[in-house]
């Protein structure tokens, strides 16, 4: 995090206003008022794409930047934005913005508390190296990838990268900026089989990192190795087969399941509706015993971590689901004063053409008892699924519909032959109350990451240890 004036300063460049008169505007702004806040951001951005050996992009030294104002009464909302920031710009924010307010009896929390300690570099890593440079490297890592495979028939390298600089000040005149960095290196390599069958393979780097994380030389070598191995093993997989299975899954990347079918249906704004499958079950036993849920803001240099969310509250740990128990949601200001529960740290925002909802940071199953080979040891029969893809989730009756990428069958305890077009059905309370076993393997996705609500992309981390489900149903073409 980085609090120094300069840095302050850099956002009032060609601006009548002055971080003074500017947090004297936005304080006059929110009184009478029981939330809101002023936000602002600049942003700059760059991507590279390059398929089948030529340049199909390259997006470099994007800038935008603007400010939003926020004042709410209960459940009424104003919100007014701008990419023009002047005193006249501010003032009409606040001054169309407050029309939704009836009277001055609003109760205006303060005293958000203390931002954690650093949790990632604030360095941008969109100007930390040439363009050129990392068009070179870029060449660089495409002959790498070609020289593995004579049966790689094209390989997709997209680099992107870029540094959101925010700040933000509550009703209490509390100023606070963040730099915020993301970068992330993706690689699909299309291998042929000897009977002319093509299939693609995907990994990456990435997430609150540096160009210097994603262009290493060890980093992007493994994420090849990676996708490479999936190819070539879904070139020789079997389709897979339909029924109901005991189903164990990686840890790592396979918790956008929980993520899906579990996460959204926390966010505060759905169950203060009612909406959501877990409406008005706190303290009910929603999962199996042993299954413990966690979304957390302040891990250091995860994906979805922010050293304050972008009302201004510090992010933190908050459990979700306590040995089966629901305990909690997660909040933005709005739904945690209407609810009358704390904050959580959990109001986020694609930029500042939006005002801020609930959203997931950082969401993971905590670490079980067993080993991971434990877990696959005591299926018969099933489906291991060791890379998840795409998927849906009704947030009122919590079914889901997620592919997994690539899976293997289990028998008799062991690991056997690769499956592919394995679609997992189910509602995430059921599948939460039949998981049966969790390994000590924690493991959070860093490289990708995108969540999607109404209209609005942040990046989140997801992750968990290895779980196995019992008895999940799962659509495919093949025999079982």
């Amino acid at each position: 995090m980085n609090n120094d004036a300069k840095t302050l300063e850099d956002f009032f460049k060609n601006s009548d206003l002055t971080p003074e008169k500017t947090k004297s505007i936005i304080t006059q702004g929110l009184k009478g008022s029981d939330y809101g806040e002023f936000y602002q951001e600049s942003r700059e951005s760059e991507t590279i794409l390059k398929d089948k050996g030529a340049y199909k992009q390259i997006s470099s030294g994007n800038s935008q930047s603007g400010f939003g104002f926020r004042v709410g009464q209960k459940e009424r909302v104003g919100y007014s934005y701008s990419d023009i920031f002047n005193a006249k710009a501010l003032n009409d924010a606040v001054k169309q913005s407050r029309q939704v307010l009836k009277g001055h009896s609003g109760i205006q929390q303060t005293g958000f508390g203390k931002a954690p300690q650093k949790l990632y570099s604030g360095s941008n890593p969109v100007t930390k190296l040439e363009l050129a440079e990392k068009i070179a490297k870029i060449d660089e890592i495409e002959a790498y990838v070609m020289s593995l495979s004579k049966n790689i028939k094209n390989v997709t390298i997209q680099y992107s990268a870029a540094s959101k600089d925010v700040h933000i000040i509550t009703a209490d005149g509390q100023s606070m900026i963040d730099k915020r960095p993301t970068a992330h290196l993706s690689l699909s390599i299309t291998v042929e089989g000897k009977n002319g069958k093509l299939e693609i393979g995907s990994s990456g780097v990435g997430g609150r990192t540096q160009y210097k994380d994603l262009f290493n030389d060890d980093a992007y070598q493994a994420a090849a190795k990676m996708a490479l191995k999936q190819a070539e093993t879904l070139l020789i997989a079997k389709e897979a087969p339909a029924g109901i299975m005991d189903v164990v899954l990686n840890q790592g990347w396979p918790a956008v399941l929980l993520h899906e079918a579990v996460g959204h249906g926390l966010e505060g704004d759905f169950n203060r509706a009612g909406i959501s499958v877990y409406s008005g079950k706190v303290g009910q036993q929603i999962a199996a015993k042993g299954v413990t849920v966690v979304d957390q803001g302040d891990l250091v240099d995860e994906r979805g971590s922010l050293h304050f969310d972008d009302e201004g509250t510090p992010t933190q740990q908050n459990i979700l689901i306590e040995d089966g128990i629901l305990k909690g949601y997660m909040h933005d200001r709005q739904n945690a004063q209407l609810t009358g529960v704390p904050l959580t740290g959990n109001g986020r925002r694609e930029s500042y053409d939006y005002a801020p909802i609930p959203r997931m940071t950082n969401t993971y199953f905590a670490n079980g008892k067993y080993e991971p080979g434990e877990i696959i040891a005591s299926v018969k029969d099933g489906l291991y699924i060791s890379d998840m893809g795409g998927g849906s989730v009704n947030i009122t009756s919590g079914k889901f519909n997620m592919k997994a990428t690539l899976a293997h069958r289990i028998r008799n305890g062991k690991l056997c032959e690769p499956i592919k077009g394995a679609t997992l059905v189910g509602d995430g309370l059921t599948v939460m109350k039949s998981i049966s076993m969790v390994a000590n393997d924690l493991t959070i996705a860093k490289a990708s990451g995108m969540c999607g609500k109404n209209g609005q992309q942040v990046p989140v981390g997801c992750g968990q240890p290895t779980i196995r489900v019992a008895n999940m149903t799962i659509g495919g073409t093949g025999k079982k």
